[in-house]
């Protein structure tokens, strides 16, 4: 899903009233702010996830409004965001704005986060029945509930949504984010190319629909739509290693590797691209360079903690197999070993064993 930002945050109103506040911190005079004000520069901070910077106008906001409703609301909000969802619901309690759609959300939020899911609908209902169907309101329901994979609910607000606004192109990319998050790949594609039929110059749909033809293994699909994002955006890294990806899987090693290697300049201790590039190299039998490159692998995997052990069964493998051909047999018995001693069962490695230890040592 895609993070559309452009808001009030973006205007010249709010860049005024932000250097207001900033410039009064950095000579330390003090001055006089409303509180709504203070509400929307705490937020901004919290977008950016500059959490003390919104706690610190948090404070200042109460003391100029003690009790103020919106900058408490924002407090909340803080609160919730930094996983302490019981502060923020006992807060969200003591005050008494009970017609503030802002504070109904938030209390869905948190009753969301407590998994209370009717409880949530109910609150999110009410501040949607306050705020008379803002767009806005409606957008931040839908958002909350896909992130939250409450997709039934998803859906049935994105109903209501779609036929409040029926053009809008914010409502209709979240139809088709809900379709590619719930496995509806065939009319996620239609939903988005109906909107790349109106914007054709929008990366985040290409995107989607490349990891789509990706994920159904229509590489060269798959492969245009990055291509598509590449015409448009040429140092967008990502789709750069999507395509490789789709090259690698067509069994084009040379223009993979070409990519990969091209990434690995800028990312030279990345173990994902040095593990392809030794892919590619053993692939087109180029076994003294792939060994290298897997050695390099593995001593970037070693300063993972996080690697998953099939990660190390794999490059052990290639280890022993470009060894063997490169004539280093004690290097890929000991290659081979490390493996199965990871995994003794891993059917690559056991046929590997009976290759180059056919007498089962």
């Amino acid at each position: 899903m895609k993070d559309d930002s452009a808001s009030y945050f973006d205007s010249q109103e709010f860049s005024d009233i932000l250097n207001i506040y900033e410039n009064m911190l950095s000579d330390g005079s003090s001055v006089y702010f409303d509180s709504m004000d203070i509400a929307n520069i705490a937020e901004y901070y919290s977008i950016k996830g500059l959490w003390d910077k919104s706690d610190e106008a948090i404070e200042y906001g109460l003391r100029l409004h003690p009790s103020d409703p919106d900058i408490l609301i924002s407090k909340a909000n803080n609160l919730l965001r930094s996983g302490h969802k019981d502060e923020a619901r006992v807060l969200t309690e003591s005050i008494t704005d009970t017609e503030n759609q802002e504070l109904l959300y938030l209390k869905g939020e948190i009753e969301l986060a407590f998994d209370h899911i009717n409880e949530a609908d109910a609150y999110f209902t009410q501040a949607v029945q306050l705020s008379d169907d803002d767009p806005g309101m409606l957008n931040d329901i839908i958002v909350r509930y896909l992130d939250n994979r409450n997709y039934d609910l998803c859906q049935k607000w994105l109903d209501m949504a779609l036929v409040l606004s029926p053009d809008s192109r914010n409502f209709i990319e979240l139809q088709a984010d809900l379709y590619f998050d719930t496995g509806q790949t065939e009319t996620a594609i239609e939903w988005y190319n109906h909107l790349l039929d109106e914007f054709a110059y929008d990366t985040y749909y290409w995107d989607q629909l490349g990891r789509i033809y990706y994920e159904k293994n229509d590489y060269s699909k798959a492969r245009e739509c990055f291509e598509f994002i590449e015409a448009i955006e040429p140092d967008d890294k990502s789709a750069r290693m999507m395509k490789a990806g789709c090259l690698f899987n067509m069994n084009d090693w040379k223009g993979a590797y070409d990519i990969y290697t091209t990434l690995l300049k800028d990312d030279p201790s990345s173990y994902t691209l040095l593990y392809y590039c030794g892919r590619c190299l053993y692939e087109t039998e180029r076994y003294e360079d792939a060994y290298d490159k897997f050695m390099d692998t593995l001593a970037m995997l070693m300063l993972d903690n996080d690697v998953p052990q099939e990660m190390y069964v794999e490059i052990y493998y290639y280890l022993s197999e470009t060894a063997y051909s490169t004539g280093r047999e004690e290097q890929a018995v000991r290659f081979l070993h490390e493996g199965l001693a990871l995994d003794p069962e891993d059917e690559d490695l056991l046929n590997l064993s009976s290759r180059i230890m056919p007498s089962g040592n």
